[in-house]
């Protein structure tokens, strides 16, 4: 008997993309995957998807942005399972923009879906996830522990919710586990044209994939595999890659040679 059988996953944002990865790997270990999102079409071909994969699953309509949606959907998901074991926040998007173009708007547009909607699940799933001992999982980014050029919005909301992660280490009710995951780019189709429009005016670096960081694409597979047996395993945060956590040590240690390291490797992508 897997240990996930019976168990209730939520994933926001689970309609299309790592987050219906992560559902799916969530479904194939034996737990209920609800998927919650605001397109009734996606969830409901997303819905289709995992159970051709031979995954329990359901899905949730719901706005994360808002408070009431995030209360419906909690309330509906309890009234149908009677529990939840898993809260994975998902939902994010990301730009291309220059600092010197950014605007107070884009940052609090920004922060409200990559932070806030995550911090408004957590406060109404947590009171159940205390009485099963789950999890909640955040998905952040490499950009939640370092700066990049024409990223500005989207690492400000990052970092702000690894530092809710870590609060909720320190505050939040000791049986539940709390997990940062720090990918770096994902692996998809349209790796290098998402950004085409919004950084037409941008240096060709800011439409490759991380902005140009010099780092291999991420199968969200392999991800979401970590994910779950981080859950199993209770580990605090993940980091792909794992390189990645020599550069982060050192911007810890001395901010200067941290620095001077991320200036060089712009310079060497800018080259490209």
């Amino acid at each position: 008997m897997s240990r996930w059988e019976g168990k209730v996953a939520l994933i926001t944002g689970g309609s299309a993309g790592l987050g219906l990865v992560i559902a799916s790997e969530f479904g194939r270990q034996g737990a209920i995957a609800v998927i919650a999102g605001r397109d009734s079409a996606k969830l409901k071909s997303a819905v289709n998807t995992l159970h051709d994969q031979g995954c329990l699953c359901d899905s949730i309509e719901a706005d994360v942005t808002d408070s009431a949606s995030v209360k419906s959907l909690i309330e509906t998901l309890i009234e149908r399972f009677g529990r939840l074991d898993v809260l994975v926040n998902n939902v994010g998007k990301s730009c291309r923009t220059s600092l010197e173009n950014v605007t107070v708007d884009d940052f609090r547009d920004y922060l409200e879906t990559n932070f806030l909607s995550a911090v408004s699940c957590t406060q109404e799933a947590l009171p159940w996830l205390k009485k099963a001992d789950g999890h909640i999982v955040n998905i952040g980014s490499l950009a939640a522990k370092t700066a990049w050029p024409f990223m500005a919005p989207y690492s400000a909301s990052k970092f702000a919710l690894a530092s809710y992660t870590h609060q909720l280490r320190l505050e939040g009710p000791e049986n539940v586990h709390y997990m940062l995951v720090c990918p770096g780019p994902i692996s998809r189709e349209d790796s290098g044209q998402r950004y085409e429009s919004e950084s037409s005016n941008l240096p060709e670096q800011a439409r490759l994939p991380g902005a140009g960081a010099k780092i291999k694409g991420i199968a969200p597979e392999v991800l979401a595999q970590r994910i779950v047996r981080g859950c199993e395993k209770r580990w605090r945060e993940i980091i792909l890659p794992f390189k990645a956590r020599i550069l982060f040590t050192l911007l810890a240690y001395s901010p200067p040679i941290g620095d001077w390291l991320l200036r060089r490797a712009m310079r060497e992508d800018s080259k490209k």
